[in-house]
């Protein structure tokens, strides 16, 4: 799509009304300031956007030292393989500290982030089909060795006799990630080994279910250009531990990607 897009043409996010907004009003934030970052500043401290709906403090969504490019990227949920040459040439920060209606959700502060930026900065963007590297995930030679677990119909008891909730676990240390999945499906999979290699994954095994499953494999973070190499000898790599621990291959491909592109912003915001 070619054409460009102004925020304030967003379309309004389904679900009931946000406390002290009406059905009909776009997500926005109850207040919302927005400051250049001193030309002091020495780069240290708090960098990018945190805060709101899931954190310890649900009620202020701050972006501290953020380009327009970085608050864009976090609005509108971008990969990094989807960001333009604007994100890197953006130089101009600024720091935003914005109050969170009662009862917003994660998603609907992105979209008060969208409107925020589309107001005060006048932000109007297009995406740009580019071909790039990408990946298939496929099973191996031998097939999956995920399982789906058996259904449970009641938490087990924990000693303590309190229900034992079971969650994803992720960790680091010893040169290695862990992963230790609950319910864990093939979208949910592709998009975080596309987070670990930094290119667009697809799901091309044809499981439709949510498996738990454990995944160890080396850190640092993985690129495509070294083809999975990592820095030290401390384990298999993303592509080895996903043929030999779970029986799936990554299998290298082309692919026409959505890249994100700034066509306008101002750099002085709008009232502000």
């Amino acid at each position: 799509m070619m054409r460009s897009i102004r925020g304030m043409m967003l379309a309004l996010l389904a679900g009931p009304a946000i406390s002290g907004q009406t059905a009909n009003s776009p997500p926005a934030f109850e207040v919302a300031s927005v400051k250049p970052n001193p030309p002091t500043a020495t780069g240290g401290g708090m960098h990018g956007c945190f805060g709101g709906p899931g954190t310890s403090d649900p009620g202020l969504y701050r972006c501290m030292q953020a380009t327009v490019s970085l608050m864009a990227f976090q609005a509108y949920g971008l990969k990094l393989y989807q960001i333009g040459p604007d994100y890197y040439a953006d130089k101009t920060e600024f720091n935003v500290t914005a109050k969170v209606p009662p009862g917003a959700t994660a998603e609907q502060v992105k979209v008060m982030l969208q409107n925020l930026l589309a107001e005060r900065f006048k932000l109007a963007f297009h995406y740009q089909k580019k071909e790039m590297a990408a990946y298939d995930l496929v099973a191996g030679k031998g097939g999956s060795k995920l399982t789906q677990p058996p259904p449970v119909t009641e938490p087990a008891p924990s000693a303590a006799g309190s229900p034992v909730q079971k969650a994803t676990k992720i960790a680091r240390g010893g040169g290695l990630i862990n992963w230790d999945t609950h319910d864990w499906s093939m979208d949910t999979l592709v998009m975080r080994i596309g987070q670990q290699i930094g290119r667009p994954v697809f799901d091309a095994t044809g499981l439709t279910g949510k498996y738990d499953f454990t995944l160890s494999f080396a850190n640092p973070t993985l690129t495509a250009a070294t083809a999975g190499t990592p820095d030290s000898d401390a384990g298999p790599t993303v592509f080895e531990a996903l043929e030999k621990q779970l029986g799936l291959k990554l299998e290298p491909k082309k692919a026409m990607i959505d890249v994100f592109i700034i066509d306008h912003a101002e750099k002085t915001p709008v009232d502000n």
